[in-house]
């Protein structure tokens, strides 16, 4: 890492050895054009979804049936689900490339092909049911549905090819990048969860195959999978941040125990929750009060990775730069996560602290994966960024939006204003009140124009000639 002086800002330049061109370079670049056109795609589902409610497009255009509520569920499985697995899969292909240790015909080769392949297959067949005049849109927690073979098809392919992703990753863990050595036990781990993750929503299933398909079906179908991937979410946080911190300060972010003290913890909680399915039968209420008692234990491997964070930025203070984008997305990360973390404490699941909470968190986790594509994933495909004013604009837009965003939230939600409800959720005729949706909706704001520049910072990088820096 060196940083050179321009304009009287500071430009940090990678210096990451880009993959040699062949197919780990392809592959690698693939997963991360699926994982931006995901948050792209939703992006523009939720302009059809405003325009669909709006006063002359809702009329003049033939919307399909229950369109603003299918396009809910593809909005928010595009933008968290698809999105984060992408990322997953990106990493995956970024520890273990397909290079010149790897024949055409291997089976790594294979694996890897086939788990993209799976993905997108899955990714399209998600989109599919949201312009079709059939199917219930059931918004249930988590990963909303839309009751449809060809969604439940989606779903499926897209979750075989993250966990084929996996195996290919776990078969071949001997050949992991020796700069990415720390992260290797929590590798191993959020692979390990991803397919407990998976074995809890077979055996959901098997135990509900004789129940109708319903929202209350499908809520208890991926409410236990659902709170272990919250468990793998902070193992991938955890590779991103360590990943960040080595490139933006060239030090490691913690000692090796460190990282196997929580990848053990992390696989741990995760086995809990699996095991829960063995003392209560899914969808009863005792099933449901333990799995939501999982996040008070997750509190304690997420305490340790915060902490280690802000020691870490603490002791590196003097050679933060605002456009370094590892470093900012880092400090923001950790600003928007542990606010989101906090409000945590205070949720009763009925009015809008919950979502408070979980956008803080997923926000936290989505400015450090935008930190990994400008510092590690960008350079590895040979497509550095180095337009230091501009990304940090984007990177502060997105992470002061998202902080006012969940705070107004929060306290539109110790108002009573409810979840899942259009409009404000709570009378605006107190100062109170219309501080806090004011506030809300300005961050709401920042965030779209932050992750809107986002996407076009990236698409643009991912699209020009290798080998040039923009």
């Amino acid at each position: 890492m060196k940083s050179i002086r321009r304009r009287s800002l500071w430009v940090s330049v990678n210096v990451l050895t880009a993959l040699p061109i062949g197919p780990g370079r392809r592959r690698l670049w693939q997963w991360s054009v699926l994982a931006i056109v995901s948050l792209a795609v939703a992006g523009l589902f939720a302009i059809l979804l405003v325009l669909s409610r709006a006063p002359i497009t809702s009329e003049s255009v033939p919307w399909p049936e229950d369109f603003f509520q299918k396009g809910l569920v593809a909005h928010v499985a595009l933008s968290f689900a698809v999105w984060f697995l992408a990322v997953f899969g990106a990493i995956n292909t970024a520890m273990v490339p397909n290079d010149t240790r790897f024949s055409t015909a291997s089976v790594g080769f294979l694996l890897d092909k086939m788990a993209l392949f799976l993905a997108v297959a899955g990714t399209v067949s998600l989109l599919i049911p949201t312009f079709q005049d059939q199917g219930e849109p059931t918004l249930n927690n988590y990963i909303p549905v839309i009751i449809n073979p060809i969604y439940y098809a989606g779903l499926a392919l897209l979750a075989a090819g993250i966990l084929v992703s996996v195996v290919r990753v776990l078969k071949n863990l001997s050949m992991i990048s020796c700069t990415t050595v720390d992260e290797i036990p929590v590798v191993m781990s959020v692979g390990l969860i991803y397919v407990s993750a998976i074995v809890a929503l077979v055996i959901a299933g098997l135990q509900m195959r004789d129940i109708p398909l319903s929202y209350d079906y499908n809520e208890n179908l991926v409410w236990g999978a659902g709170h272990i991937l919250q468990v793998m979410n902070i193992g991938l946080f955890l590779i991103a941040i360590s990943l960040l911190f080595r490139q933006a300060f060239g030090h490691p972010l913690a000692p090796p125990r460190f990282f196997r003290w929580i990848s053990g913890l992390l696989i741990l909680i995760a086995l809990t929750g699996l095991s829960l399915y063995s003392f209560f039968t899914t969808g009863s209420a005792e099933n449901t009060r333990a799995f939501s008692a999982l996040k008070f234990v997750l509190g304690v491997p997420v305490s340790m990775i915060l902490i280690a964070l802000a020691v870490g930025i603490w002791h590196q203070k003097q050679n933060f730069r605002i456009t370094d984008p590892g470093g900012f997305s880092l400090a923001a990360a950790f600003g928007v996560f542990t606010t989101g973390a906090l409000f945590g404490l205070f949720v009763d699941g009925a009015d809008t602290r919950t979502p408070a909470h979980y956008h803080g968190v997923i926000g936290g986790i989505n400015l450090v994966f935008v930190g990994l594509f400008y510092t590690w994933l960008l350079p590895l495909l040979g497509r550095a960024v180095t337009h230091g004013k501009l990304v940090a604009w984007q990177i502060g837009l997105y992470a002061s939006g998202q902080w006012f965003f969940i705070v107004g939230m929060f306290a539109a939600g110790g108002m009573g204003a409810s979840r899942k409800v259009m409009g404000a959720g709570i009378d605006v005729d107190t100062l109170s009140a219309l501080a806090a949706t004011g506030t809300r909706d300005l961050g709401g704001t920042l965030a779209i124009i932050g992750g809107v520049m986002f996407i076009l910072i990236v698409l643009k990088a991912l699209f020009r000639p290798a080998g040039t820096m923009s």
